[in-house]
């Protein structure tokens, strides 16, 4: 089975998306834990999750461009 168009663009961005909140989380980590100082790389990381979210919203035009297309008069 074929997957539409902008299908695996979606899929990759949400993983990309999840990595970046979780690299966020950690990000963070210094909030909750005082003692705790992470380089500044860190937060750099974070925003992967911007990455992802653009990458989501393209899939999400390229599936609606090609599935305008797809419509039988």
């Amino acid at each position: 089975m074929a997957s539409a168009p902008g299908d695996r663009l979606l899929r990759v961005g949400i993983v990309v998306t999840v990595i970046g909140l979780l690299l966020s989380a950690v990000a963070l980590l210094p909030l909750v834990f005082p003692d705790l100082e992470l380089p500044g790389a860190w937060w750099f990381l974070s925003m992967i999750t911007g990455v992802g979210l653009a990458l989501v919203i393209f899939g999400l035009i390229r599936a609606s461009r090609a599935r305008r297309g797809d419509r039988v008069p």
